[in-house]
């Protein structure tokens, strides 16, 4: 956390240089407590060099900035045009750390194999230091005029991959972190739509979408370290990970379930919860842009199918995870035993369970951190915009919730008055059905994958049955991290073998270093007499 508090407040750029791979290293540190197993130091590892990447970036950006301003303070350089180039070396350093699509490679395999109260503040906290950098810093620096393009269409892609890559899972705790991934997706549109409005001077849009980029971004902090925390009582409880291996933990598990049920409703951007306020907020902005008069911003109509588009699948995949984790019968033995943690572990997803429910029946809350943070990035904007819908939603979400207890007392007394009655679910004409018949994990979401299997190319591994009394038949199917293992595994494997051809140069004869060197005085020879030549 001091890590943390030194680059929030560094005003100069080697302080903050410093806090930042301060932190790095810290989070390494958390994600591989548990060193012992080899994904876990493979996870560890993996996060360390993307962090060191990002940092390359951020280093070049800060030198960048030292060569043109002459020190290292920081501070408002908006008239500066030729600081605007910087904005792209920032976008890369702070967009590793925030694990947007395509450079979130390193985020799934880090929040599922670190503890899951490490993973609760690697996502609701860590990655949202990639996207405090850029919003600071594109307060700061004159924007390219590309820039608000740039990111609304990495916002776009990673909001749908992401969820979709999160359906595919059996991993839990995977399918969140791909989670994290369409939410800083959402995040990006928002900003990027930011600082089209602030290129354009158009007030309104611009001020809806940024103070809808803050609240999603406490918002999303608040629903995923509380779905980090019921997932690793699931881990505790049970010790799997595995999706296809549980199902009906409500039994044994009813608080894990009901809070989970929580924070996915407010994962899933549903009314009275929190996670509804700043997608609603973002959905106003693109809503107003797209009808924006003599404005070139049909992206922005776009960009409202695409939040629409990632919200259904979103409620797709945890639906999935729900129903797979807490409903129906017990697939394993582990599930069937499967008990409630102590209080340690419950009481602190209740209060952010809370927090989830309250966020969303009073935003009105929030509303002067939302304006002086609106003021502080654009000087020019006034956020009037913002207290009526958000006095207008809090007001419907109190409603509803209302009524939603009431029924909810009523359901409950007529319960209890005419008792439940308890019988089996329809097993489709089987004598003795078995746990092993309900749906899987695969098989709930494989036609909406089947869309998108160009993109997650997953490896399947089939036993079909063999003869007139098979005893067993297997189907395998996984999702490896594409980005990853597609793409930057056969570059890297390409630089290795490059490589390891160019060490044969290095043999240890003094007469062929003698050779290099003159080889390589006569090029720069060459080069240097043809410059003068033209």
């Amino acid at each position: 956390m001091l890590n943390l508090w030194w680059v929030l407040v560094s005003s100069n750029g080697l302080h903050f240089l410093m806090g930042w791979e301060g932190f790095t290293l810290s989070a390494y540190f958390l994600i591989t407590l548990d060193r012992a197993r080899n994904a876990v130091r493979s996870a560890g590892l993996l996060y360390l060099v993307a962090s060191h990447v990002g940092t390359m970036f951020l280093f070049a950006f800060f030198t960048g900035w030292v060569s043109r301003t002459g020190g290292w303070d920081l501070g408002s350089m908006r008239g500066d045009e030729t600081l605007k180039p910087l904005f792209w070396l920032a976008l890369v350093g702070f967009g590793i750390k925030a694990g947007v699509f395509p450079v979130h490679f390193w985020l799934p395999s880090a929040h599922s194999n670190a503890p899951s109260h490490v993973s609760a503040v690697m996502s609701g906290v860590a990655i949202k230091m990639g996207i405090y950098g850029l919003v600071r810093f594109s307060g700061w620096l004159p924007l390219p005029a590309g820039a608000g393009w740039v990111m609304l269409a990495l916002g776009m892609v990673s909001a749908v991959m992401g969820v979709v890559f999160a359906l595919a899972q059996n991993d839990y705790k995977r399918l969140l972190a791909y989670c994290s991934v369409e939410n800083v997706g959402i995040i990006f549109m928002a900003l990027g739509g930011s600082m089209l409005a602030r290129t354009r001077e158009d007030a309104t849009w611009g001020v809806l979408l940024f103070a809808g980029a803050m609240m999603h971004i406490w918002n999303h902090g608040v629903f995923k370290a509380l779905l980090f925390l019921g997932a690793g009582s699931v881990l505790h409880s049970t010790g799997t990970r595995e999706i296809s291996r549980l199902g009906g933990l409500w039994r044994g598990m009813p608080w894990t379930a009901c809070v989970f049920a929580v924070g996915s409703a407010a994962a899933c951007g549903l009314p009275v919860f929190n996670g509804f306020v700043g997608e609603w907020l973002i959905a106003l902005g693109f809503f107003d842009a797209a009808s924006a008069p003599a404005e070139p911003l049909g992206l922005a109509a776009m960009a409202v199918v695409v939040l629409g588009v990632s919200g259904a699948l979103a409620l797709a995949t945890f639906v999935k995870v729900g129903s797979m984790l807490f409903l129906g019968a017990a697939r394993t033995q582990p599930a069937v035993d499967a008990k409630e943690g102590g209080r340690w572990m419950r009481w602190p997803m209740v209060g952010l369970a809370v927090v989830c429910v309250l966020g969303g029946i009073f935003p009105i809350l929030l509303r002067p951190v939302l304006l002086r943070s609106v003021g502080v990035w654009n000087p020019s904007w006034v956020a009037n915009e913002l207290e009526a819908p958000l006095a207008a939603l809090g007001g419907v979400h109190a409603g509803v919730a209302l009524l939603a207890v009431g029924l909810g007392i009523l359901v409950l007394k007529r319960s209890a008055r005419g008792g439940i009655r308890r019988s089996g679910t329809w097993d489709c004409g089987y004598a003795k059905p078995t746990s092993h018949m309900q749906y899987g994990s695969g098989s709930f979401a494989g036609v909406v994958l089947g869309w998108f299997r160009w993109a997650l190319r997953p490896s399947i591994l089939i036993r079909r049955p063999r003869g007139y009394f098979p005893e067993a038949a297997i189907r395998v199917e996984e999702v490896p991290e594409t980005v990853l293992y597609r793409v930057l595994g056969p570059v890297l494997e390409g630089v290795l073998y490059v490589s390891t051809r160019v060490r044969r140069l290095q043999h240890g004869r003094a007469q062929s270093y003698i050779l290099y060197l003159v080889i390589g005085i006569l090029v720069l020879s060459l080069i240097a007499w043809a410059g003068g030549e033209r």
